[in-house]
């Protein structure tokens, strides 16, 4: 099965939608697709020069609460999170690859797997 493109839109709206109405969200289940859909805009709002520290500390909170997620999506913990701070560099690494797994195709101990992408 072939992926969907992404649509600038529908990032768009990914984002706001993570950033608003699951600021403080680690509960369930989020899908490879929108989970990067919030992270690669987040990383790259977050390294413009001089702001980029404000933008990534006030994404902080909706950003752990994505990965959380995304972890729980392959069956994993949330507290996983630590890693990029107990194990710099090697911690932000190991989940990336970990965000990169394709999710649980049936429920989880997390809850049901997330819905797919409309076409």
């Amino acid at each position: 099965m072939a992926e969907k493109s992404f649509d600038f839109n529908e990032v768009v709206e990914n984002f706001k939608s993570v950033v608003t109405n699951k600021y403080f969200c680690f509960d369930g289940r989020m899908g490879k697709r929108e989970y990067w859909m919030y992270f690669i805009p987040a990383f790259i709002l977050g390294i413009i020069p001089f702001v980029g520290w404000v933008i990534s500390l006030a994404l902080l909170c909706p950003t752990l609460g994505a990965t959380a997620r995304r972890l729980h999506d392959i069956g994993k913990t949330g507290w996983l999170n630590i890693l990029w701070i107990i194990c710099p560099p090697i911690g932000p690494i190991v989940l990336i690859v970990l965000c990169i797994k394709d999710g649980d195709a049936a429920a989880n101990a997390y809850g049901e797997a997330p819905a797919a992408p409309a076409e």
